[in-house]
């Protein structure tokens, strides 16, 4: 095969598995974050395992084209790695464990807690869903970013890792602040509800 049609496959690859795993784990964080207002029903956390296993099946597939495509560009020679090349390696890899936690950890949670808002969980279950689902985000949109920023190719290692470690910082707060936030809101709601279903007055 033309090694520049082999390129072009495997890089197509490449990006189908980043757009399967990123559509998906998209969707899949957005489904999640419904339990701040509402409980999920079966069908929703069924669907979550689901997102699950699409997500697993573009990681597999990000893995094995992105593989190719390092042999194809530097034969495995550390030496013409870049510091993007490293960068995303480190990315991909967190990204990698933090789906296998997941599936051990979060959707665990998830299933035990049918029936509950968010803000009903203990406080370590709730930290461990929201840390989980951030760095889920966090870790596509920097490899989104990595994948599709021609300017971050020849970035110094120093910016870079000020760029992708920013991405992560964010998406960590936002993820402390909901786990904080989740029984107020929890409070909120159910206050809500029993005045709605209070009977009203009589004088």
């Amino acid at each position: 095969m033309d090694p520049t049609l082999l390129n072009d496959t495997v890089r197509a690859m490449h990006l189908l598995g980043l757009a399967i795993g990123f559509g998906v784990a998209i969707v899949a964080d957005v489904s999640a974050a419904r339990l701040m207002v509402r409980p999920l029903d079966a069908r929703e956390i069924q669907a979550l395992h689901r997102f699950h296993r699409m997500v697993t099946l573009g990681l597999i597939l990000f893995w094995t084209s992105g593989l190719a495509l390092l042999w194809l560009r530097t034969g495995f020679d550390a030496a013409k790695f870049s510091p993007k090349l490293m960068t995303k390696l480190g990315v991909v890899t967190l990204l990698t464990g933090n789906a296998v936690l997941i599936g051990r950890i979060g959707l665990p949670i998830i299933d035990a807690m049918r029936g509950l808002r968010f803000g009903a969980l203990p406080a370590a279950a709730r930290f461990q869903v929201a840390a989980l689902g951030a760095l889920s985000s966090a870790c596509w949109i920097a490899a989104l970013a990595l994948g599709v920023f021609s300017q971050l190719k020849t970035m110094e290692w120093s910016l870079l890792s000020e760029i992708v470690g920013l991405i992560y910082l964010v998406a960590l707060i936002g993820a402390c602040t909901a786990a904080m936030a989740a029984p107020l809101v929890d409070y909120v709601l159910e206050r809500r509800s029993l005045n709605h279903w209070a009977p009203p007055l009589r004088g």
